[in-house]
């Protein structure tokens, strides 16, 4: 499969998954997670230092920035999604919340950036893009002593952790594909073989250390179930 042929099908997967879900969003990342996300998110925000300017990537409701601007209520938070629909919720939390951020309808790889950011995050991108085409765009927009935090689902390697994760990825998609018909691509197990196809994990560390970071670290999360990276821009 040639490169534009394997961007196409990320893009396609994207296209496919999230537009309508906007509104369930934030119900089903919880309760399919069995509450996990927000540990996860948790997990993201004690690698953030104190920043002036954050860049939020795949933002999509702003569940993210939210906890970013509580912990940072200086900072300016840039938002970045390619679903509008996930968009137009994220305005409505920044705006009930009065969150300092702005937010761009983008895809990440390629999104036009303005100016330098203290701090990079994204929450549950990286199993679909292109480590090198990703931090090749962004990589120029995060300061000296910058810190990037990325953070997405894994495969468990552990054999009785992964039987598990399997028997619940079963269970998940034949009951979330009847009470969210709106996930119906997520839940006709598309998810799932996304997260055993990906390798990001792995692949993540080594495009970082070519685009110029140093301190790369990654750990796994709630029995390899999930995994976060994080390193700086030297």
């Amino acid at each position: 499969m040639s490169k534009n042929q394997t961007i196409e099908n990320r893009h396609s997967i994207i296209s496919s998954f999230f537009p309508g879900t906007g509104k369930s969003y934030d119900t089903v990342v919880n309760v399919f997670s069995l509450g996990l996300d927000r540990y996860w998110k948790r997990a993201i925000y004690k690698r953030v230092p104190p920043s002036s300017r954050i860049l939020d990537l795949a933002c999509g409701t702003g569940i993210v920035t939210l906890g970013l601007a509580k912990r940072h209520p200086g900072a300016e938070i840039v938002g970045v999604d390619i679903t509008d629909d996930y968009l137009t919720i994220y305005q409505e939390r920044i705006q009930k919340h009065n969150i300092k951020a702005q937010f761009i309808l983008g895809n990440a790889e390629d999104v036009i950036l303005d100016g330098l950011f203290d701090t990079v995050v994204s929450s549950y991108i990286p199993k679909y893009v292109d480590p090198d085409m990703l931090l090749k765009n962004i990589s120029p927009h995060i300061r000296s002593g910058g810190v990037i935090v990325l953070h997405d689902f894994t495969l468990p390697s552990n054999i009785f952790a992964r039987t598990i994760w399997t028997a619940y990825n079963h269970v998940m998609n034949f009951i979330g594909i009847r009470l969210f018909p709106e996930w119906k691509e997520v839940f006709d197990a598309g998810l799932t073989r996304l997260i055993r196809e990906t390798r990001w994990f792995d692949t993540f560390p080594e495009m970082l250390a070519h685009h110029g970071f140093t301190n790369i670290h990654k750990n796994h999360l709630s029995l390899g179930a999930a995994g976060i990276i994080w390193a700086v821009k030297s």
